[in-house]
C-alpha cells in the first residue's frame, strides 16, 4: 500500500514559499506545529491543523487561523517536543510519509533536537528534512540517486555508521567507519552523475543539494 504523506511545518527558518511549493505542498495534508504558524501566516500556505503545547503562537495569529476555521489542537504534555507531538499525531492519521519544513533553526539545541528526534522514527516511517539548500534524510542500508557533478554530498553519522562505501564522490569511502568525535564524511564532492552510497550498521544522515533555488 502506498505510504500517506503529510507536511511538517517547524518553528525554525522556513525556505522561501517558491521552494516549497516544488515539494507539492498544496496536495498533502499539513501539520503546523505551534510557533510556525507565526511564519507560515506570512505565505499563502496554510494549515490543516496547528497543534503543540501552544507556548510560541501568537494570539493574533491564533485567532486568524481561528477565524478561519483551521483546527487548533493543544498538547500540554511536555514530555516530547512539538516536533514529536506532531509526528505522533500525523502517525495517529494514518501517515508515514513526511516533508519536514524549518527543522533548521537559530537554536542550534532546537535543530539537533529535531534530528535526534527523528533518529527514534526513521525506521519506521519516511522523513525528509528540506532546507534552504539541502534535502536531508536518515538513510537506510543502500541509497542511489541520480546528481549534478561538483556539488556538495555531506554524510554525517549520528554518532556511528560502520562500513561505509561510496561511490560517485570524490573522496571515496571504502567499507570506513564515520563516528562523530572522530571522522565524519562533511563536504564531499559529487564526481558523477549518479551517486551510491551503502554502510552495514550504524545511523547516518545524508545532505544533498535539492537545485530548487
Amino acid at each position: 500500500m502506498e505510504n500517506r504523506r503529510a507536511i511538517i511545518f517547524l518553528n525554525g527558518k522556513l525556505p522561501e514559499e517558491k521552494l516549497m511549493s516544488k515539494y507539492k505542498v498544496s496536495q498533502f495534508y499539513k501539520i503546523c506545529a505551534d510557533g510556525a504558524a507565526n511564519s507560515l501566516i506570512k505565505t499563502n500556505i496554510s494549515p490543516d491543523i496547528i497543534l503543540g503545547d501552544l507556548d510560541s503562537i501568537t494570539k493574533d495569529v491564533s485567532n486568524y487561523y481561528k477565524n478561519k476555521g483551521i483546527e487548533i489542537l493543544k498538547i500540554s504534555e511536555q514530555e516530547t517536543t512539538d516536533f514529536e507531538k506532531s509526528l505522533n499525531y500525523g502517525i495517529s492519521e494514518g501517515f508515514s510519509d513526511f516533508i519536514i519544513f524549518g527543522a533548521i533553526s537559530e537554536r542550534p539545541d532546537h535543530t539537533f533536537n529535531n534530528f535526534s528526534v527523528a533518529k527514534r522514527y526513521y525506521d519506521s516511517i519516511k522523513l525528509l528534512f528540506i532546507d534552504t539548500t539541502f534535502e536531508i534524510e536518515f538513510i537506510t542500508g543502500k541509497i542511489k540517486f541520480d546528481y549534478r557533478k561538483n556539488h556538495t554530498v555531506s554524510l554525517l553519522p549520528f554518532p556511528l555508521a560502520e562500513k561505509v562505501k561510496t561511490t560517485g564522490l570524490k573522496y571515496k569511502l571504502n567499507y570506513e567507519d564515520l563516528e562523530l568525535g572522530v571522522r565524519e564524511g562533511t563536504l564531499n564532492v559529487s564526481s558523477a552523475k549518479k551517486v551510491s552510497i551503502e554502510f552495514n550498521s550504524g545511523d547516518l544522515l545524508l545532505f544533498k543539494k535539492h537545485f530548487f533555488r
